[in-house]
């Protein structure tokens, strides 16, 4: 199956977006974008880290929920079931022919360590973008201090992948296309099951409210 990213339209996508990407790398963006891309290493530190900050008031716990079941569901959809499924090599590990034929020179930037991991699709976009766009689906008009910076923050992870040039550029764009449809499944079965019938149910029976 990997084999169907060869075609000719698919690389020439990698290729002009590659060379976008290469236009703009200075040593300033270097560091901010390799530190941007380490905070979506597994397994979603940021992600945990801020799904566990929400947990703690009842009155965000609902959104901390989002987030870890957004980050699990995201991550077991991209990375047991589609790169295994698909096993992409990296575009450090194509045959150089493949760039030159588009007219492109890939040179490796060195700024993080290499992935022995398949390619497609991004982990590190599908995962944040699945826990934060959870998170701005629950959000209220209040909590949207939170949802929105999240999300951007997510789509900076997804960017920073392309930066580095860990992946494909096509890599990235499938897997945020993974983290949108992880949200939203995760929403509407959360919100139908857990928060309007599980957790209820659980405060009926203990007289403790559990979120607000």
């Amino acid at each position: 199956m990997a084999d169907f990213f060869l075609n000719e339209f698919i690389v020439n996508i990698d290729v002009a977006i590659y060379q976008f990407v290469d236009g703009i790398m200075n040593p300033v963006l270097n560091g901010i974008m390799t530190f941007i891309t380490h905070l979506g290493d597994t397994p979603g530190i940021i992600w945990c880290v801020l799904g566990i900050c929400l947990l703690i008031p009842r009155k965000t716990r609902k959104l901390g929920i989002l987030v870890f079941a957004g980050l699990a569901f995201s991550s077991l959809i991209n990375n047991v079931v589609l790169k295994e499924l698909i096993d992409r090599p990296r575009p450090y590990n194509i045959d150089a022919s493949v760039w030159e034929n588009a007219g492109y020179t890939y040179v490796w930037p060195d700024l993080i360590k290499k992935s022995s991991s398949a390619s497609f699709p991004s982990g590190h976009t599908s995962t944040s973008i699945g826990a934060a766009f959870a998170l701005l689906l629950g959000c209220r008009k209040k909590q949207l201090a939170i949802g929105i910076p999240a999300f951007i923050l997510s789509l900076l992870i997804g960017f920073s992948r392309i930066y580095v040039h860990v992946h494909y550029p096509t890599d990235v764009i499938a897997g945020a296309v993974v983290g949108l449809l992880a949200a939203v499944a995760i929403y509407f079965v959360f919100d139908l099951l857990v928060f309007k019938k599980a957790i209820p149910a659980i405060e009926r029976k203990t007289n403790k409210k559990i979120i607000e």
